[in-house]
């Protein structure tokens, strides 16, 4: 998913916002302006459930358990987002709705931009905080953002991060309650000090997540399509 972040223009940037008391958004809000009633939206991103990180980022997640009004991510949630494709419709009526045949187009164009594209190495942490979101920093040398840049042609990303705001990131937890910013403030610091954890990502996917629950639930996500990079 694309998460609502406040385009902040760096990590110290977030950190420094956060830490100054910005206001956190609560997840039913971030998710009705996101979607504004749509159910199905369609976003290039790499999985990170099935790797080696996602355990340590669960342990993360236990020393945050005790947080009221944190929603934390499930393992199979765990992502870096690329570059949205937008909300599958029958009938277009926004800008960033898009038709079916235009998600298999998007879908054919990502095998074709990302032939030839290598392993990235990555690392990740501190945590950190956007408005929206508790996410994980993610350092990569740049290579995601050619990932990016890459997948450009395959989708015109009219309510995307531009490029130049592009900061790779996992999110990890959501707020269900924006008072949970009290209690993240006096936690966080200290998590902030835990050193980065390494991973190297070998595949993009084309996702597609189901916004068709309450409004304070997670989507459900399935997979579109995989790609290896090689």
């Amino acid at each position: 998913m694309t998460e609502a972040r406040g385009f902040s223009s760096s990590f110290d940037e977030a950190w420094r916002s956060f830490e100054a008391g910005c206001a956190l958004t609560p997840m039913a809000e971030w998710r009705e302006r996101m979607t504004a009633g749509r159910a199905q939206f369609l976003s290039f991103q790499v999985p990170l459930g099935e790797l080696a990180i996602a355990d340590a980022i669960e342990e993360l997640h236990d020393e945050l358990a005790g947080i009221d009004g944190l929603r934390l991510y499930e393992r199979e949630m765990l992502h870096i987002s690329l570059r949205r494709v937008g909300f599958q419709v029958i009938a277009k009526k926004r800008p960033d709705d898009v038709t079916r045949e235009e998600v298999g187009r998007a879908t054919q164009r990502g095998a074709t931009l990302l032939r030839g594209a290598k392993p990235i190495s990555i690392e990740v942490g501190p945590v950190n905080v956007f408005p929206g979101a508790l996410f994980l920093e993610v350092r990569d040398g740049g290579a995601l953002g050619e990932i990016r840049s890459r997948l450009a042609d395959a989708t015109d990303d009219l309510f995307g991060i531009p490029d130049a705001q592009f900061l790779p990131h996992v999110t990890i937890a959501m707020f269900g309650d924006p008072a949970c910013a009290a209690a993240l403030r006096q936690r966080l610091p200290l998590l902030r000090r835990r050193p980065p954890i390494a991973a190297t990502i070998k595949g993009i996917e084309l996702a597609r997540w189901w916004f068709t629950g309450a409004e304070t639930e997670f989507p459900e996500r399935d997979t579109v399509r995989a790609y290896r990079l090689r």
